[in-house]
């Protein structure tokens, strides 16, 4: 996605910068055009022809331009800006994620482990218990039994 902004940025850049071309293509023209019309000798005022009313208004329009192509030459700028940044922190944070969960599943691996271990201590603890539970049960019997006889 980012790598989409940056391409229809790029593009937006090239085709402003291809319209100015074109734009001042024209003027340079129109400049051609109106200085031929002052030479040819005709004592009518620039400021009152038509076509000086659309040279006004393409260098305007080539002014907006530029002004326009500024602008989005600041928006690439910070949208890769953006980009560059926001793919390094991503990429960072996969990695500690990753590395996170390997470490977590060596745990988890080492706790079933620690798991297993103790509870065949428990097992073999409670047999031993209960075999002593019986040999104290068979000495008071035996006792019992010498008592009786004493």
């Amino acid at each position: 996605r980012p790598e989409l902004r940056r391409l229809a940025a790029h593009h937006l850049i090239e085709a402003s910068a291809g319209a100015m071309a074109i734009l001042l293509r024209f003027l340079v023209a129109l400049a051609a055009l109106a200085a031929l019309a002052a030479a040819s000798g005709r004592e009518v005022s620039l400021k009152e022809r038509p076509v000086m009313k659309v040279v006004r208004l393409l260098q305007d329009m080539s002014v907006q331009l530029q002004r326009d192509l500024d602008d989005d030459k600041a928006v690439h700028e910070q949208l890769d800006c953006w980009c560059k940044t926001n793919d390094k922190e991503k990429t960072q944070a996969i990695a500690v994620g990753e590395a996170k969960q390997s470490e977590l599943e060596a745990f988890l691996g080492e706790a079933v482990a620690k798991l297993i271990e103790l509870q065949a201590k428990r097992d073999a603890t409670l047999d031993e218990v209960n075999k002593d539970e019986v040999a104290l049960q068979e000495a008071s019997a035996i006792r019992m039994k010498d008592n009786k006889v004493f």
